[in-house]
């Protein structure tokens, strides 16, 4: 059988397709913007993955997740309810390009709670994700939040790993190493000047 062409306009409207990156870091904006409204971000906060609903979830589900081609799996609203609660408690925090597994080393987020979160699968995610988030928070520690996504993404729930779960998990458990490292010398260097 013959495919059709694509076309130009085809083509550049894929192009165009918003990554997970550009929609958390999107919402996080309209959140520090007040494009969503006070009352919508707490209402996002107060979002829980086995209930996900009310007006300003529905509202960046239909506007934000869905063109983007973002909500996929029968659990993609639990996931997407965990990832809109922590961008909504770590709006004003988010800083692109800066590894979760650095923030939680800065944050002195202990190995052992970092390990759990690491390992957590979807069921288990939405204790130790509020956990960490609100160590962020507490810190005041900046972070990209789309990180935060991609682990929440990538766990694993009604359907079976993938790779991309794992590299996502070694990725955050050696930026978390490495700040550790960090910080391990630079109070070396604190004393020995």
């Amino acid at each position: 059988m013959n495919e059709m062409p694509s076309t130009p306009d085809a083509e550049s409207a894929a192009d165009q397709t918003p990554t997970l990156n550009q929609v958390v870091h999107k919402i996080a904006w309209q959140i520090n913007k007040q494009i969503l409204s006070p009352g919508e971000a707490a209402e996002l906060r107060r979002l829980e993955a086995d209930r996900p609903s009310g007006p300003a979830f529905c509202k960046v589900i239909v506007f934000e997740v869905e063109p983007a081609g973002q909500l996929v799996g029968a659990d993609g609203e639990a996931r997407w309810a965990l990832i809109l609660r922590s961008i909504a408690e770590l709006s004003e925090l988010d800083l692109p390009k800066r590894p979760l597994g650095s923030a939680c080393a800065e944050a002195k987020i202990g190995e052992e709670r970092v390990d759990r979160l690491l390992r957590c699968d979807l069921a288990t995610l939405p204790g130790t994700l509020r956990a960490i988030t609100h160590q962020l928070a507490s810190a005041a520690v900046r972070v990209d939040l789309a990180d935060l996504a991609w682990l929440v993404v990538t766990a694993r729930g009604d359907r079976p790993a993938r790779e991309q779960e794992s590299g996502v998990r070694r990725r955050i458990a050696r930026d978390y190493f490495r700040g550790l490292r960090k910080a391990t010398e630079d109070s070396k260097t604190a004393i020995s000047n």
